[in-house]
C-alpha cells in the first residue's frame, strides 16, 4: 500500500515539474514581465510601458555625428508594440550645454507631459518630442503621438 501512495505521488510531482517547465514563460509574465520598466540612455531616464519590446538590431551606440563645427554623440534604442513604433535618442553636445532654446529651435509646438516640457513636430507619419535635460537632448519619436506622454519620466 506504501509503495501505491509513494509511486502515485512521484507521479503527480513529475506532472508538476513537467507541466511548471513547459509555462515558465507564461508564469514569467505573471511575476511582472507585463509591467513598465525604466530604460536609462546615456544617463536618462525613460518609461517603457508594458507591452513594448526593443528591437535590438536598431539600437544607436555612441554614433558621432557633426552639425557645422559642432560634433556630438547620440545613443538610442527602438521600441514597438503591434503597429506603434518609438524610438528614444539622447545626443550630447559635449561642452555645449543643451537648453530650452536648443530644443525651440528644432521647431514644434510646445507641449508638457509628466511635467517634462518640450516641443512636439510632425514630419510626415512621426511626432517627436524635444526637450532639454541634464544638459543633453532627449528625443522620443512615434508614430502616434498619444503614446510619447507614456516614455516620458520626470
Amino acid at each position: 500500500m506504501n509503495r501505491k501512495i509513494i509511486l502515485g505521488f512521484t507521479l503527480c510531482l513529475m506532472a508538476i515539474f513537467a507541466i511548471g517547465s513547459v509555462y515558465a514563460a507564461d508564469f514569467g509574465s505573471l511575476l511582472g514581465g507585463d509591467e513598465n520598466e525604466t530604460v536609462t540612455i546615456d544617463g536618462i531616464d525613460f518609461n517603457i510601458p508594458a507591452g513594448f519590446k526593443e528591437d535590438p538590431t536598431e539600437a544607436t551606440v555612441n554614433q558621432q555625428n557633426v552639425k557645422g563645427s559642432i560634433t556630438y554623440i547620440t545613443n538610442g534604442k527602438l521600441y514597438e508594440k503591434g503597429d506603434v513604433y518609438v524610438a528614444l535618442l539622447v545626443a550630447d553636445y559635449g561642452q555645449y550645454k543643451v537648453t530650452d532654446d536648443e530644443a525651440k529651435s528644432l521647431g514644434g509646438q510646445k507641449k508638457t507631459f509628466n511635467n517634462v516640457t518640450g516641443y512636439v513636430s510632425k514630419e510626415g507619419n512621426y511626432y517627436s518630442f524635444y526637450y532639454p535635460i541634464n544638459d543633453k537632448l532627449a528625443i522620443i519619436s512615434a508614430n502616434d503621438e498619444n503614446v510619447i506622454s507614456e516614455f516620458v519620466m520626470e
